[in-house]
C-alpha cells in the first residue's frame, strides 16, 4: 500500500486530522471519533507501516496502545490543508 492508497481508506483523513489536533490517542478514542474499528485498525496499522503514525504501548496494567503523528504523517497533514484550501 502506498499514501495515495491510504488516503482512499475510509476514515483516513479523519484520523490523520483528529491525531493533529489531539497530538496523541489511544486506539478507544479514535475508534470513538471515525467509528468504524475494521477500518480504523487496518488504516492506523497501514499507516504505522508507511511511517506516518507511530504506535506506543502504554506502560499500564491493561497495556493500552496510543498512536500520534510521525514527522510523514505531520507532512502529509500540511498536504491535506493545502488540498482544502484550492
Amino acid at each position: 500500500m502506498d499514501i495515495i492508497q491510504l488516503l482512499g481508506l475510509r476514515g483516513t483523513k479523519k484520523i490523520l486530522l483528529s491525531l493533529e489536533k489531539a497530538g496523541r490517542m489511544r486506539y478507544s478514542e479514535i475508534v470513538r471519533i471515525v467509528g468504524y474499528s475494521t477500518t480504523t485498525t487496518r488504516s492506523l496499522k497501514a499507516m504505522e507501516k508507511l511511517g506516518v503514525v507511530k504506535r506506543e504501548v502504554l506502560n499500564e496494567p491493561y497495556r493500552p496502545v496510543s498512536y500520534s503523528l510521525a514527522e510523514k504523517g505531520r507532512k502529509l497533514v500540511g498536504i491535506l490543508h493545502e488540498l482544502e484550501n484550492l
